[in-house]
């Protein structure tokens, strides 16, 4: 009967010491997309082919990098910088966005317009990835973005 007492001490001990864990921190806050986004890199896959990856090396040397923003309530900016006589100026190609869980979509966003499926959402981190099919050919696209420095 001892040994069972024992036993049950240990058992019980182990449960309250599982139990309270230090992950215990509350509820956290979701990743939101509202923020300026500056873009890394493409990968692009054709169905059974491998993967290319593209980093994105637009940016102007000197300037502010290029970014994506999704502002409230659902503007969309495409910010490009450029250089002109030494002078960094930019170009905003404005456009609306809509999210409804993890489908994003882009309405005259310039080169990303269209419909994404959200692979990644942090704090830091956005992947986008769309499906296109022509002549019986997929591919998918995949956007890598961090989160601009404010």
């Amino acid at each position: 009967m001892k040994k069972i007492k024992v036993v049950a001490m240990f058992v019980l001990t182990g449960l309250i010491l599982t139990s309270c864990g230090s992950d215990d921190s509350g509820p956290t806050t979701p990743a939101t997309i509202n923020a300026k986004w500056n873009r890394t890199r493409t990968v692009s896959q054709v169905t059974g082919g491998s993967p290319v990856s593209t980093p994105y090396n637009d940016n102007v040397t000197g300037c502010t990098k290029n970014y994506i923003e999704f502002a409230t309530p659902n503007v969309y900016n495409d910010v490009v910088y450029f250089s002109q006589g030494g002078t960094c100026s930019s170009n905003t190609n404005a456009g609306t966005w809509t999210k409804s869980d993890d489908v994003l979509t882009i309405v005259n966003g310039g080169n990303l317009s269209g419909r994404y499926d959200i692979k990644k959402l942090t704090s830091t981190e956005l992947n986008i990835e769309s499906e296109t099919t022509a002549a019986g050919v997929t591919t998918t696209t995949t956007v890598y973005f961090t989160k601009a420095a404010q």
